[in-house]
């Protein structure tokens, strides 16, 4: 992983930001912000695609360095809707991306003679899936709308983000559980850059949804659990 000390403003350009920590490019990827931006700004690039540049780069420095200082006042002080999109095309990105890609490429590591271990590791690898399909599903469709009718005050969704809060279960220990199978247990005959590749996505997955976690578990709930009470 890269070691980044610099800490990212809205008056450097979007190309220097990517530059420093090209890892941010996924970040760009999650909020549809598309390449081409020349020499625009973060805030000028992040206005035209209609983010909120302060919550772009909260998302940017903690992703690079994890060096925001008062991490959780800094978040309290952030619109809260910006995040939320954040985290459901996050959502979309590991569904309909990033899981498919490494299935296919697990499909094609093993060689014709490794038939057993490759059904265990495609078996293991479509049941984190579904697992992993369900936590966000159940996300997109009860948490975000209760949220946002949190946000807008429309008291249309009867719940609690104590419910989804009592329910979170951890999604990175299976990937943890693949990567260790991966690494110990699939012979040499397999494609060693394609199993390699694979290795890294999933590696990159685990961060990403470390991140991904940490977001909704330490700075989303306790704000949530706030409009709540009627104090934030």
């Amino acid at each position: 992983m890269q070691n980044i000390t610099i800490i990212f403003k809205k008056t450097m350009k979007m190309s220097d930001l990517i530059d420093a920590d090209y890892r941010l490019l996924l970040l760009l990827g999650r909020l549809n912000i598309s390449l081409g931006f020349g020499e625009k700004s973060v805030d000028s690039v992040c206005r035209e695609n209609g983010f909120d540049a302060d919550c772009f780069l909260f998302l940017a420095n903690y992703q690079s360095n994890k060096s925001i200082v008062n991490i959780e006042e800094t978040f309290k002080s952030l619109p809260l809707a910006p995040f939320l999109r954040y985290l459901k095309q996050s959502h979309s990105y590991f569904l309909d991306k990033r899981l498919p890609d490494i299935r296919r490429n697990l499909e094609l590591v093993f060689n014709t003679s490794e038939k057993e271990l490759k059904d265990v590791v495609l078996n293991f690898f479509d049941d984190y899936t579904k697992e992993v399909e369900e936590h966000m599903l159940y996300e997109d469709e009860v948490v975000f709308p209760y949220v946002y009718s949190l946000i807008n005050e429309s008291g249309e969704k009867k719940y609690s983000i104590n419910i989804f809060e009592e329910r979170h279960n951890d999604i990175e220990g299976k990937m943890n559980d693949l990567k260790q199978i991966l690494l110990k247990y699939v012979p040499g005959t397999a494609d060693q850059m394609l199993m390699i590749d694979i290795l890294t996505k999933l590696y990159m997955s685990g961060e990403e949804l470390e991140a991904h976690t940490y977001i909704e578990n330490n700075l989303v709930i306790p704000r949530v659990k706030e409009i709540e009470k009627g104090t934030a």
